[in-house]
């Protein structure tokens, strides 16, 4: 039956190659393993906006090309420059013989996805080191107060409806905060044995999170990478983690979901202070309300603008910072940075852009929930929309490059797609898409999009199928 599947690739790109007429895609979708799976394929040329290539459009799982949804809301709704803030505050009074301030700190979260992100690193490196600074500047040497998380920007963050308890607790399941902080992750360091099913041994965790209670249940195997699953609410210090590492490892890195971000901003930022001499008297404590009355700024830090948030949130497909724009595009627009009001948002960009909503339901801003669908007429002409608008090229600067880098940097090498194709990818059990633009070999820009479901295919034989249809777009 394999065998058959790729004699009927070889001869659907021989056919595609020898016509010029309207791409015809359902012959790739005659094999055993894909009669029962469903699919939409829509491809257009990015100037004239004909069609080259067009199935039946069904509305269909999307994955993570749901995130270009959500870079063309924000780039459209908020502006390639915008930024979020993070600020930090103090109340009372300072007597300024003793240098003693009577009265609490107070760290303002702005829904900052990037906060200490690994992804910028630079950028905010000296940002509580500088505050810091800025309170002995202004005499504070000591606080007899406590330190306030004032989480009032975004109140009931967590985790959007429909994501799944086994993707939660894991690093690309980790939940938006008012004060997200490093990607709201942690490091598991794992030694592992020589032999196959032995218990692994966790050797230390980075950052610490006081209170941790981590269950092991991993497993050296001679299976290589990572095959554990970590299970653990938001909010909670209770976590499970099972599966399977390689064998012989020294010191392998799983990566976690932070069970509560904001509280690790604080000890953070605690560390330095007392680094730094800065004694506090006082404990960590959160406000879901903004914290009122008087106070003095000592401190804002602003993220990189949203031109550069996109380029890894697509490249590396980080949901984290997805749904922290899908939550700003409700403030924006609605005035509430919720999920609710972020989707409506979404549907109204859709509806004053002219963009073909049939059977678009988004749930989340990632494409992390199996409940997100929607047609690939959808996804290019949201496409379309942005290919021809002023954000054009932070778009386009922000979709991985075949072969060179994101979720591409191995796909399409030694073919005509290799530094040709840009495009954003989406995989999760029997779901797969691209969604993007390349050049024929006619020098034509085409925007396209394949959403397949319900496939019974391999990984590599997915991956043949797509190279083979996008192959038929590149020769047509």
């Amino acid at each position: 039956m394999r065998l058959i599947f790729l004699v009927i690739i070889f001869c659907c790109n021989t056919l595609l190659s020898a016509t010029a007429q309207k791409i015809n895609a359902d012959q790739f979708f005659v094999s055993e393993h894909l009669k029962a799976a469903s699919y939409s394929i829509y491809a257009i040329d990015a100037k004239t906006a004909v069609p080259i290539c067009e199935t039946a459009q069904k509305s269909l799982s999307t994955a993570s090309v749901m995130k270009l949804m959500t870079t063309a809301v924000a780039l459209e709704l908020l502006g390639p420059d915008y930024t979020f803030s993070t600020s930090l505050y103090h109340s009372g009074v300072v007597d300024a013989q003793t240098g003693t301030l009577t009265g609490d700190l107070i760290l303002k979260g702005g829904g900052d996805p990037a906060f200490y992100s690994s992804f910028f690193k630079e950028h905010y490196s000296k940002c509580f080191a500088n505050w810091v600074s800025q309170l002995k500047k202004s005499g504070i040497h000591k606080i007899n107060g406590n330190l306030i998380l004032d989480l009032s920007s975004i109140e009931d963050a967590t985790i959007p409806g429909g994501w799944c308890w086994d993707d939660i607790g894991n690093y690309y399941g980790a939940g938006v905060s008012s004060l997200t902080f490093s990607d709201n992750l942690y490091d598991i360091h794992f030694a592992s044995p020589e032999t196959p099913g032995v218990k692994a041994t966790i050797k230390s965790i980075s950052p610490e999170i006081t209170g941790l209670k981590l269950e092991n249940k991993v497993h050296s195997s001679s299976r290589p990478g990572d095959h554990t699953i970590v299970y653990g609410a938001p909010g909670s210090n209770t976590q499970l983690i099972e599966g399977t590492i390689p064998t012989d490892q020294s010191d392998f890195v799983v990566k976690a979901a932070m069970p509560d971000p904001p509280l690790q901003a604080g000890q953070s930022l605690l560390h330095e202070l007392r680094a730094e001499g800065i004694g506090i008297s006082g404990i960590i404590t959160k406000s879901s309300t903004e914290v009122i009355g008087s106070k003095s700024l000592i401190g804002i830090q602003l993220s990189p603008p949203l031109k550069d948030l996109i380029v890894p949130l697509n490249k590396e497909s980080l949901n984290l910072f997805a749904e922290h724009l899908l939550l700003e595009a409700g403030r924006k627009s609605k005035g509430e940075p919720s999920v609710n009001k972020g989707i409506e948002t979404y549907h109204l960009f859709c509806k004053n852009k002219g963009i073909d909503t049939l059977g678009f339901f988004p749930v989340d801003g990632s494409g992390l929930t199996r409940s997100n669908a929607m047609t690939a007429k959808t996804l290019v002409e949201t496409m379309k929309y942005l290919y021809s608008s002023t954000n054009s090229a932070y778009f386009l600067k922000s979709l991985p490059i075949a072969g060179v880098d994101g979720t591409l940097r191995n796909s399409f090498k030694k073919t005509p797609l290799e530094k040709n194709l840009m495009a954003k990818t989406g995989s999760m059990a029997r779901v797969r898409s691209i969604a993007g633009t390349m050049k024929t070999k006619n020098k034509r820009t085409i925007l396209f999009a394949i959403l397949v479901n319900n496939f019974d295919l391999t990984t590599g034989e997915m991956t043949k199928l797509l190279e083979s249809i996008l192959m038929g777009f590149y020769n047509d």
